[in-house]
């Protein structure tokens, strides 16, 4: 087979995959990094084409400009992991130095010094370079649910690299073949590895995306809109998992359930929004307030609850009674246009909780009944008086 045909073969498909990259982008835009993947494919498709016509007087600019846009190609995909990992800038410095260096060092080889293999050696550590950067760039930012992909991409990556280093050394030993096009085994085998690596990258790339995807939904199924901690769904799953792990363990562990005293009351009085920031501000004090491994869940309205790991009773009302002081320093600054309706003469909103308390009793016990039990509580802490824990 011709290397011009390959060439025109994998610029074809290169080129559907971009149309498919970008039609998927457009329609869902929630999907992150396809865009700059189709982007991608569109220089590497157009570096192939050009690539496959490089003969005649002007050889030496085709094949500039088609290295340049096969290195663009790898810099695009940067772009689109730097997205897709959610960083911070999507300006790919490196890309744009490796791309400055391509263009200058070609002009220099080509069109002063002559010197062929050298122009090659150069494009192959540059494209590599890229390469590893990009396998870094995900080496760094590898996430639950998306390592299988990530690790694939990664792969990947360092095998083109490692590809094109082996290729820039064997060029300076023995040196590049004269005609680019001509069907020899050296041509043939780079042609292969550079489409396939763009393949490959782009089946993982559109995996890693949908990973994200799945993990964006369990989030949003899992976790309270407003708060942005647990809701019910997912902390009673915890719970199940806590129940499994200390029924093997023998180990103890306790659940606190929390309401916002008078809560009704600030809504009434200040408006919903100044009742979403009340309960904002306590779940920042919930969370400042426990360990990292406890889990802080929203339990509905105004009632919150907390699972702590591995605490015994003893240990359950200590970090009840931090809740609750920590809490009880709290201060909602109440709306302008609130603040001289003579319901008070208090600058601002005063926030307490009441707290039940209840321990895993043993192999015959159940969260159902651990439930149970911290409702109980309390409902006695606030027909106490409120402000307290039970």
């Amino acid at each position: 087979m011709e290397t011009r045909i390959l060439l025109i073969v994998g610029s074809i498909l290169l080129c559907c995959g971009c149309v498919g990259m970008l039609i998927v982008r457009f329609s869902n835009p929630v999907l992150r990094g396809l865009g700059w993947l189709g982007g991608s494919f569109a220089a590497g498709a157009a570096g192939a084409a050009i690539l496959a016509f490089s003969d005649g007087p002007l050889a030496d600019s085709y094949v500039l400009a088609a290295d340049t846009l096969i290195l663009l190609g790898f810099v695009l995909l940067q772009i689109c992991i730097l997205e897709l990992t959610e960083s911070v800038s999507l300006v790919p410095r490196l890309g744009i130095a490796l791309l400055t260096i391509q263009f200058l060092s070609f002009a220099v080889y080509h069109y002063i010094h002559r010197v062929n293999p050298y122009s090659i050696v150069t494009f192959g550590i540059l494209v590599a370079l890229q390469a590893l950067q990009a396998a870094n760039t995900l080496k760094k930012s590898l996430r639950p649910g998306m390592l299988a992909p990530s690790w694939l991409s990664i792969a990947i990556l360092v095998i083109f690299a490692v590809f094109n280093f082996f290729r820039s050394g064997a060029i300076l030993l023995i040196g590049a073949p004269h005609d680019p096009t001509s069907p020899n085994p050296y041509q043939l085998v780079s042609v292969i590895v550079f489409l396939g690596t763009g393949l490959g990258i782009g089946f993982a790339v559109f995996w890693m995306t949908s990973s994200q995807i799945c993990i964006l939904l369990e989030q949003l199924a899992n976790t309270d809109p407003l708060t942005g901690i647990h809701n019910r769904r997912s902390f009673m799953t915890m719970c199940e998992r806590e129940l499994l792990r200390s029924s093997r363990t023998a180990e103890s562990f306790s659940l606190i359930m929390m309401d916002i005293d008078h809560f009704k009351q600030i809504n009434d009085r200040f408006g919903h929004p100044t009742g979403d920031a009340a309960l904002r501000a306590v779940v920042e004090k919930l969370r400042d307030s426990v360990r990292n491994i406890d889990v802080v869940a929203r339990w509905g309205g105004e009632e919150f609850v907390a699972l702590l790991p591995g605490a015994n009773s003893e240990a359950a009302l200590i970090v009840a009674q931090r809740l609750r002081r920590k809490v009880e320093t709290l201060a909602i600054q109440r709306p302008p246009s609130r603040a001289s309706s003579g319901i008070s003469n208090r600058p601002n909103i005063e926030v307490t909780i009441s707290l039940g308390v209840a321990t895993y009793l043993g192999p015959n016990d159940s969260i159902d009944a651990l439930i149970n039990r911290c409702d109980q509580a309390l409902y006695q802490a606030k027909s106490a008086g409120r402000n307290r824990v039970v």
